[in-house]
């Protein structure tokens, strides 16, 4: 990883999702806070936005504010003779409130600091400067996102599906961005379910694909559905909060029935539940509930996937539709009341950028062969052997079923595929017929318990359940130390050539096989990822910590458990002694160099990770000598971001994989689009380097990322993310199962309304080490 960027870098352009801003007339941004207080009582103020919109506008009078509905309003003129304003609100709810508006100068932006050089600070985040732009940036994201976001609707062929109960709306955001190359506004597309039915009871038959049957249990799904929607009863526009547990025929208003009340010549379902007004808690009808065009509040799983099949756009289309959206922003900036004011002016075509072209690894198989790599950056394992492949010496099958629902003549067939392909990519397996064993749901220790002698257990379960999935991995990793693969029982059924050609790249990884070998550092390297879960059934956050125990091509791991919501992992010095000891014990090498990849951090926890997690790490290394000091890069890896790139042709085609973007940055880092996108545009990661004492250049840094993302055992292609990030990820997911309470058994599952004694239950649960059996290999794949 020596080579000069000339030597492997070809260079191309991309078109990016940014129109530049390329001037403001206004000089200054003046920024006034808002407070809007109850006139009875001062110290309290107004949350709700709809209303603090409603009020700001009368107090305002037609004046060049632009106010941002929740605490700041700008304007390219000071305010010279702004006083507290008394006005009244239109709602209902506070009809006979008197409310006081107030203006505070809080601070005066000079928007020509916008235009000056933008180049990556040695220390992003840190300096003067950086925060003013910073805040300026805020105050002009603002403002022009004031005029509301623009909305459009396409051809009948990308979702306007009455079975569905909406169609699909695309919403364009624009959002200013202060980046290293330039001022851009940054256009963010969303596909939008809105609804296209008459009524609530329309909506319900769209979300249960037919008749959804009499009140009970299935409803409840439909419940957070209705929460939140705008509809019109009779000539009345009210909100809904939830549905009726009971049927609208055992309901009464007043001692008359829910037929008497209304007088509806229509046709009830009587045996359906009733919607429940707001505030009043009156039921009504879901006949009766007339829908306007509106955002779904949450939609079913079917309709998630509709909906992501209905929005998937090619890339021309994509980008026409984008530059239809600059032509929004242009014209607000132009014509909006107050925004118009700050002469904001936009370039009309999209950002062109310059991008560089990574070379591709070359992926190393069984038999000193390499794979064929084709244009997406995939390749096939058909007929080849893989890198390393397992021995499998006793497996066994445990079925949570019955005969009846999974014969055993099926398994049979199954497990005779199984070690057929098997056989094609240089698994071995001595037994031909593994024992089988059917078990209920309830006997899960018992039954691989019995099953304990053998090598890894293939689990056939009837459903994607969470608790029984989660408690075959619990005993799995904490009592027993055995290697298990769930399938289920759909897919043992007829002949899945590719999906058992997945399932058997999961079982080599796990017994310490490797699918491919796609680089070799030029020092003795230890790559570290780490990645926090928040959404636990738990009631904690879990932090996943893996470390490579080679070259970096197999890895370790554990969990940590954290208080809720902490994203910062604090004992990084124990993990770090930890990973390096494992690490030594298997190469008998002191790496070099560490290279340490983190996931999810945001800008405001950058300054954390340095100071606790890189700190942390420094100590780890001195805990094992302490005159070892290793080179260390840190890297932040990032996909919650709005930022795309296609190709600059005719098509505007999606990137080719190992295209790299560094202009449109604000901090030392770049975008990387590692794979090809199966639908739509391809979403590259965002790499932030925020420490770096190796000696890897720019192009190193690149194209080790890039090799990284052929890393990753189960698949035969490139992915988004460098593979230790995915083991992180993977890990921080299975390890919340790592517990020392039966997982079917917790407070999640069966503490439903008590939000109390679901607290008190969640006290007595916590993390547990892994089997020891279990402990250097990669069992969380």
């Amino acid at each position: 990883m020596n080579k000069t960027d000339t030597e492997y870098i070809e260079p191309t352009t991309v078109v990016t999702n940014h129109a530049r801003l390329n001037s403001i007339r206004a000089k200054r941004i003046y920024v006034y806070t808002v407070e809007i207080t109850n006139a009875d009582a001062p110290d309290e103020q107004l949350k709700d936005t709809q209303t603090r919109i409603e009020l700001f506008a009368k107090a305002a009078n037609q004046s060049s504010l632009v106010f941002d509905g929740r605490e700041y309003a700008y304007t390219a003129h000071k305010l010279l003779n702004w006083s507290t304003v008394s006005v009244h609100s239109a709602n209902a709810e506070f009809a006979h409130t008197a409310f006081h508006v107030a203006l505070h100068l809080h601070r005066t932006y000079d928007t020509q600091a916008l235009f000056k050089d933008q180049s990556p600070k040695e220390t992003a985040g840190t300096d003067d400067l950086d925060q003013y732009s910073r805040g300026m940036e805020f105050a002009l994201d603002s403002i022009i996102r004031s005029a509301g976001a623009y909305t459009e609707t396409l051809d009948k062929q990308h979702g306007d599906d009455k079975a569905t109960g909406f169609s699909v709306h695309w919403e364009h955001r624009a959002s200013v961005r202060v980046l290293r190359s330039g001022v851009y506004v940054a256009i963010n597309a969303h596909a939008r379910p809105i609804t296209n039915v008459k009524t609530v009871a329309d909506l319900a038959r769209a979300f249960f694909r037919g008749n959804p049957g009499p009140a009970g249990p299935a409803w409840t799904r439909f419940d957070a559905n209705v929460r939140g929607l705008r509809v019109c009863v009779g000539s009345t526009y009210v909100v809904l909060n939830g549905l009726t547990t009971r049927a609208h025929r055992d309901l009464r208003i007043n001692g008359s029935s829910i037929d008497e009340h209304y007088k509806s010549t229509d046709s009830l379902d009587s045996a359906w539940p009733c919607a429940v007004i707001a505030h009043t808690n009156t039921p009504v009808p879901l006949e009766l509930c007339k829908l306007e065009p509106q955002l779904l509040p949450r939609i079913s799983g079917w309709q998630r996937m509709k909906l992501m099949a209905q929005s998937v756009l090619s890339s021309t289309q994509r980008q026409h539709m984008l530059e239809r959206a600059v032509q929004h922003v242009q014209k607000v900036c132009a014509e909006t009341p107050g925004v118009s004011d700050f002469g904001i002016t936009v370039s009309s075509e999209l950002a062109r950028v310059e991008a560089r072209v990574l070379p591709r690894p070359r992926i190393s198989l069984g038999s000193s062969t390499f794979a064929q790599l084709d244009p997406h950056a995939s390749w096939t394992i058909d007929r080849q052997t893989l890198y390393k492949a397992a021995h499998i010496r006793k497996w066994a099958i445990a079925v949570f079923c019955s005969k009846q629902q999974c014969p055993e003549s099926q398994l049979l067939a199954f497990s005779k595929q199984l070690i057929k392909t098997a056989h094609e990519l240089g698994l071995s397996f001595d037994e031909s017929k593994p024992q089988i064993t059917y078990a209920q749901t309830n006997r899960v220790y018992d039954t691989l318990h019995t099953l304990r002698d053998a090598q890894f257990i293939l689990c056939v379960v009837p459903s994607t359940s969470v608790s029984l999935y989660g408690e075959i991995k619990r005993v799995a990793y904490t009592q027993l130390g055995i290697h298990t693969q769930c399938v289920n029982i759909r897919n043992t059924k007829g002949s899945r050539t590719k999906l058992v050609e997945a399932l058997l790249l999961k079982i080599n990884t796990k017994l310490g096989g490797q699918t491919t070998n796609s680089f070799q550092p030029s020092e003795p390297t230890l790559y570290i990822a780490a990645d926090v879960c928040h959404t636990t059934e738990i009631g904690v956050s879990v932090a996943s910590f893996v470390w490579s125990i080679d070259s970096g091509q197999t890895f370790a791991g554990t969990v940590v458990q954290h208080p809720k919501r902490q994203e910062i992992i604090e004992n990084m010095d124990v993990l770090v002694r930890h990973a390096l000891r494992v690490h030594y014990k298997h190469t008998r090498v002191k790496p070099v160099q560490i290279v340490y990849l983190r996931d999810g951090v945001s800008d405001s926890q950058l300054g954390d990770v340095r100071r606790i997690e890189l700190d942390g790490l420094m100590r780890g290394c001195k805990l094992v000598d302490s005159t070892y000091e290793p080179r260390v890069l840190l890297m932040i890896a990032r996909k919650r971001h709005c930022t795309r790139f296609v190709q600059q042709s005719s098509n505007f085609e999606n990137c080719v994989p190992g295209t790299v973007v560094t202009q449109m940055t604000n901090h030392n880092g770049f975008h990387m689009v590692a794979h090809h996108a199966i639908h739509g545009v391809s979403k590259p990661t965002y790499f932030l380097i925020t420490h770096n004492t190796t000696q890897m250049s720019e192009a190193d840094i690149h194209n080790m990322s890039y090799n990284l993302c052929f890393a990753y055992p189960i698949v035969t292609r490139a992915v988004t993310m460098p593979a230790p990030l995915y083991y992180a990820h993977r890990l921080s997911g299975k390890g919340r199962v790592q517990i020392n309470a039966p997982f079917d058994m917790l407070p999640y599952f069966t503490v439903k309304k008590n939000a109390k004694a679901k607290r008190a239950a969640e006290e007595d649960v916590h993390l547990v080490p892994v089997h020891h059996n279990l402990a250097d290999s990669m069992y969380f794949m």
